[in-house]
């Protein structure tokens, strides 16, 4: 920045000194008063100085109290008001733990970051938000599949620690695995196959045997390519991974090509599936070239043909790609879950 010097002028704040070109005798006497003033107010406010340090130097020296933890608001996620502890990777149960039985006591209920899993080759990581769970009651399960990119997995202090505090809430467990995917942009709707394999391994050889899990709360969370992996493959074909509870896909969630799965009568009547998409989100936007808006209905009508009771679609007036409020929209999902009650979010 280029440094501004002062205007001349009754602008300046000190253009009553004297002007450093007059000569001394010149100087008027009320120039002179306002500048004996002018040191007695300094001399003033050093002595104030002086007597404030000699005042904290003698105080007892006390214990400082430890920093706040670092807190990120919710109010982008929907959720205004609520502000929760950042949480996220440096903590000693972080990296690559391959057998279930390494967990310490008490270890299962703490969160976990950056773990390994290998299926078949194939090899990748996720999250675990556990803290603050009473596992005296049955503890469901919310797995969240991030977009392209993996924000929500490789930033988790932001959008996943305010969808672990929902999942807190109504006593689940939240994952956020990282899709195996390494080519290009990483996302879980390319090679959905083999993407599937691998989740499913981790659900059924490390969660299931770590985490005494209520299978009849499980849900699918996820936001634009990890919403078209929910309902082009996890439901489609994989539908047995949801017991009980339902589904949110969020940007996106297109029919499926070539479904596979049989629902039982039971899953057609309970389970919850919802799109919810921006009526911005339409592809046009340069940042955001998916047309989510096709595509949720796209999904939401397939499913509905299917037989899915529950099957609820929302569009969100001035909302574009990126304005998605993740967190509310989960909350009232699993808030009209435990009442019985169809959202209004």
């Amino acid at each position: 920045m280029t440094r501004q010097h002062p205007r001349s002028g009754p602008r300046w704040p000190w253009s009553w000194l004297p002007h450093r070109h007059r000569h001394r005798g010149a100087t008027s006497r009320g120039a002179r008063r306002r500048l004996r003033l002018l040191g007695a107010g300094a001399l003033a406010l050093v002595l104030l100085l002086v007597t404030t340090v000699a005042l904290l130097v003698g105080r007892d020296e006390e214990t400082p109290e430890a920093e706040a933890p670092e807190t990120v608001s919710c109010a982008r996620y929907g959720l205004d008001g609520v502000r929760v502890t950042a949480r996220g990777p440096g903590g000693p149960t972080d990296g690559a733990v391959l057998d279930a039985r390494v967990f310490g006591p008490g270890e299962e209920r703490e969160d976990r970051f950056q773990l390994e899993h290998e299926h078949d080759g194939i090899t990748s990581s996720y999250h675990v938000f556990a803290e603050d769970l009473d596992w005296d009651r049955p503890v469901g399960v919310v797995y969240h599949f991030h977009g392209d990119g993996a924000f929500e997995y490789e930033s988790p202090q932001y959008t996943a620690s305010c969808l672990a505090e929902v999942a807190r809430e109504h006593n689940m467990l939240l994952v956020v695995p990282r899709t195996p995917d390494r080519a290009g942009e990483i996302t879980w709707w390319e090679e959905r196959d083999l993407n599937a394999q691998w989740f499913l391994s981790l659900v059924e050889e490390r969660l299931e045997p770590e985490y005494d899990i209520d299978r009849s709360r499980t849900w699918l969370t996820g936001y634009s390519g990890g919403a078209q992996f929910i309902s082009q493959e996890l439901l489609a074909d994989h539908v047995d991974l949801v017991p009980g509870g339902g589904a949110i896909m969020m940007g996106g969630g297109q029919a499926p090509d070539r479904p596979s799965a049989e629902p039982t009568s039971e899953q057609l009547q309970e389970l919850r599936l919802r799109w919810d998409v921006g009526t911005e989100d339409d592809g046009t936007d340069p940042q955001a070239e998916f047309d989510a808006v096709s595509a949720a209905w796209d999904g939401h009508h397939w499913y509905e043909e299917q037989g899915f009771e529950r099957a609820r679609i929302r569009y969100r007036d001035g909302v574009d790609h990126f304005g998605l409020p993740y967190a509310r929209i989960l909350q009232r999902a699993l808030n009209a879950a435990e009442e019985g009650s169809q959202e209004q979010s």
